[in-house]
């Protein structure tokens, strides 16, 4: 039986997963604001909704992270099946890893979007090139361990 655990690494994913909530939380402070000038000051209660949007959002930060399972990994909002990956291209020069899906998707990590503690350039610069270069053997592992005849150049 396989293993279902995750491996999870820090990464500034792009996207707009959080957009949906970000306009209800506005909606939300509207709403409030309305109702208490309409209705009564018990409307400001209202203004708990909006809040715990705002405190969800700030927690979660769901898509500043990088998991990578056994058949797919999760990047931001975005998924994408191993099984379901054509190509994958190891730039080691330019610290990117590309991965092409049957669509014509691409998918592309990059070393300078993991965080690291560092101050010093060199150290920031060495950090991330460590953790991109764990990461892409870990997914380039699993790319091969589902589909033997991919191409990775």
């Amino acid at each position: 039986m396989e293993s279902r655990e995750f491996a999870l690494y820090n990464y500034q994913a792009d996207g707009n997963a959080k957009n949906p909530l970000i306009v209800a939380a506005i909606a939300g402070v509207i709403l409030a604001i309305f109702s208490a000038a309409t209705f009564s000051r018990w409307g400001l209660l209202l203004l708990l909704l909006p809040a715990g949007i705002i405190i969800h959002l700030l927690r979660a930060g769901y898509d500043k992270a990088l998991l990578i399972g056994n058949r797919y990994l999760i990047l931001g909002s975005s998924i994408l099946y191993f099984a379901n990956v054509a190509g994958a291209r190891l730039d080691k020069a330019a610290q990117t890893l590309t991965l092409v899906s049957v669509r014509g998707r691409r998918l592309v990590i990059a070393a300078e979007k993991f965080p690291t503690n560092a101050r010093k350039a060199d150290k920031i610069r060495i950090n991330r090139t460590a953790k991109f270069d764990k990461v892409a053997e870990k997914i380039i592992a699993r790319l091969k361990a589902v589909s033997p005849g991919i191409e990775i150049s």
